[in-house]
């Protein structure tokens, strides 16, 4: 969650339910050098890296980037395909530009003034609709709404992960 590396035994307690801040707190500090990381991925001398990741740092180009960079082969699409899929406003208006059909949608950022309000929202797009974060992955950030109050509560859980939301 901080975005430093872990070993798989720590990674794996974390996975099963203890508390990460706990585990790290109780680690000696090696990532206080920022190529520390870096330089763990480097030493491993691996003939390609199969990256299999979730969300943020992972699917959004990151890991492809920090790769490339390393001139270490992977498995996976190059950072612009995971950069632009990632962020899946951009994703939807390529898509529509390109006349490739997809659900109707609606953007709104975390400083607009006038957000759009549930009856304008569910008049057009529906009695049920899905807030998301448009830069997290599929399961962060995303809520099922059927009223306005779900619909404002929706919008304030999506706002801790992006400033942008489908």
């Amino acid at each position: 969650k901080k975005g430093i590396m872990i070993d798989s035994e720590t990674s794996k307690r974390v996975l099963f339910g203890e508390d990460e801040d706990e585990l790290l707190a109780g680690l000696p500090n090696k990532n206080a050098d920022i190529f520390g990381p870096i330089d763990s991925i480097r030493n491993l001398k691996l003939d390609v890296l199969f990256p299999s990741v979730h969300g943020n740092l992972g699917e959004d180009g990151t890991l492809a980037g920090l790769f490339r960079l390393m001139n270490i082969p992977y498995v996976g699409s190059g950072l612009r395909a995971h950069a632009i899929s990632f962020d899946k406003v951009i994703t939807k208006e390529l898509m529509t530009v390109n006349g490739i059909r997809n659900t109707k949608y609606i953007v709104i950022f975390q400083n607009d003034k006038n957000k759009p309000d549930w009856d304008s929202v569910s008049k057009q797009l529906g009695e049920v609709v899905f807030v998301k974060a448009a830069n997290q992955g599929s399961s962060v950030g995303v809520s099922r709404v059927a009223n306005a109050e779900e619909y404002e509560n929706a919008l304030r859980d999506s706002f801790q992960y992006d400033e942008k939301l489908l």
